[in-house]
């Protein structure tokens, strides 16, 4: 039986200003689909020296150094997505935001048996936690296959990356390389539906 957790999201903004916010070629797929955004206008890339080891596919460029793929931030720190509406930061990408953002304040450990539980570091900051109905665990649980494939597919990507360009490919190539491959992504999801 899942734990039992009271939570409901009261559109502080906290979560998308406070995080670098990961994302897959899926998420920005999803983007591109639905806005027609390039990832070389949405996404950056985080140094992983600054940021810690993530469990994340890290980009090598040929600085030498490693970096996260993350959405770009406004001056003000908060996700580029977010926009204020009646008080309330609001993500404008709600429908088809990256599945990083979906499961906050939670997460899942993939295994023999998945879990989902609580993020340690949402406790005492995340001002949703402990309020409305106790939240339905499953609907996030049902798309954790999803999200795996989605980073293994990111694993590849940058794996190969790494491996043909990594001592000799710079931001710009990077960025277009990836813009490529999610315009190729895209074209194939939407071919199939």
């Amino acid at each position: 039986m899942a734990p039992k957790i009271r939570f409901s999201c009261v559109l502080c903004g906290e979560c998308c200003r406070r995080y670098w916010i990961t994302v897959t070629l899926d998420d920005l797929a999803n983007i591109y689909l639905n806005l027609g955004l390039l990832p070389s206008r949405v996404a950056a890339l985080y140094p992983k020296a600054v940021a810690g080891d993530w469990g994340y596919p890290a980009v090598k460029l040929s600085d030498g150094r490693e970096y996260y793929l993350v959405l770009r931030k406004k001056i003000d720190g908060s996700c580029i997505f977010t926009k204020w509406m009646n008080g309330e930061l609001v993500c404008s990408i709600h429908d088809y935001k990256p599945l990083t953002c979906r499961y906050y304040p939670f997460i899942y450990r993939p295994g023999p048996v998945i879990t989902m539980e609580l993020y340690d570091g949402a406790i005492g900051y995340c001002p949703g936690i402990g309020k409305g109905n106790y939240y339905d665990l499953s609907r996030e649980a049902a798309t954790v296959s999803l999200s795996i494939s989605s980073k293994k597919r990111l694993e590849e990507f940058v794996n190969k990356w790494n491996k043909e360009e990594a001592d000799r490919g710079n931001l710009s190539a990077f960025m277009k390389r990836l813009d490529g491959e999610v315009i190729r992504l895209a074209a194939a999801r939407a071919s199939s539906s």
